[in-house]
């Protein structure tokens, strides 16, 4: 059985290249997206701060990170990379304290024709374990390394199992 999408509870912008934003598509009908705000260009790493609660029963299958990203037309093939960090924390746990294990590096890529499309990414999430009722305590960090993205990018995040 696959689960999912759970959101995020909280969000927050770590980074002076993060921020809330709305993507607003060319198109005349359902053409606005919330997410996660990212820098057109980034000169250093950008972060945002996540946070998920699992659910008391976990589902079976691979637990994954599933990205939406969304950006408008691009002149040429662009890259964005992305890196999760995370830990699962139970409740009598400091999530500060916490050690974030790195997933590694993703290339997400954006094409000419991928304006105002959804652009999925799925990463599975197995650098720690998912405890049922836990936090997963996360930095969605957003790497300059590798980054060609030249315009501000919109990020929906959830874990989902499949």
């Amino acid at each position: 059985m696959a689960g999912g999408p759970i959101f995020p509870r909280s969000t927050f912008p770590l980074t002076s290249d993060t921020f809330a934003n709305f993507h607003v598509g060319a198109g005349a009908n359902s053409k606005h997206d919330e997410g996660l705000g990212v820098a057109a260009s980034i000169a250093s790493d950008a972060t945002w701060r996540l946070r998920f609660q699992a659910p008391p029963q976990l589902p079976t299958g691979t637990a994954k990170l599933l990205l939406r990203a969304l950006a408008a037309t691009v002149t040429a093939s662009r890259t964005a990379k992305v890196n999760p960090k995370w830990a699962s924390v139970a409740a009598s746990e400091d999530p500060s304290s916490a050690t974030l294990n790195a997933e590694g590096s993703t290339t997400v890529t954006f094409a000419t024709s991928d304006g105002d499309k959804y652009i999925e990414t799925k990463i599975p999430l197995d650098a720690d374990t998912i405890v049922s009722g836990e936090e997963i305590v996360m930095d969605l960090v957003f790497e300059s390394t590798g980054w060609s993205l030249d315009k501000v990018s919109t990020w929906i995040a959830s874990v989902i199992w499949e």
